[in-house]
């Protein structure tokens, strides 16, 4: 079960959630359409976004170079919010 750790998606914010010992951002990467994404943050960016919101734009920023990286495309949705 996934205990929210900060923000709530319906309201147009980044949202963190802990599930299982690891950290997860929910968030819509897209530009000029809606896509939601939820990808693996460390502890320390999840907490670094819940004492302070500025961080959001450095983690996410961060988060994309390591997915690009990867090789994974992380404008691409691949997760979908509880509607």
């Amino acid at each position: 079960m996934d205990k929210i750790i900060y923000g709530e998606v319906s309201q147009g914010s980044v949202q963190i959630v802990e599930r299982e010992g690891s950290y997860f951002i929910r968030y819509d990467s897209g530009a000029h359409q809606v896509a939601w994404r939820e990808d693996e943050i460390t502890k320390e960016e999840a907490f670094e976004i819940a004492k302070n919101p500025e961080a959001e734009t450095k983690v996410l920023w961060n988060l994309q170079r390591r997915l690009i990286s990867k090789g994974v495309k992380p404008y691409i949705s691949n997760w979908k919010p509880d509607e």
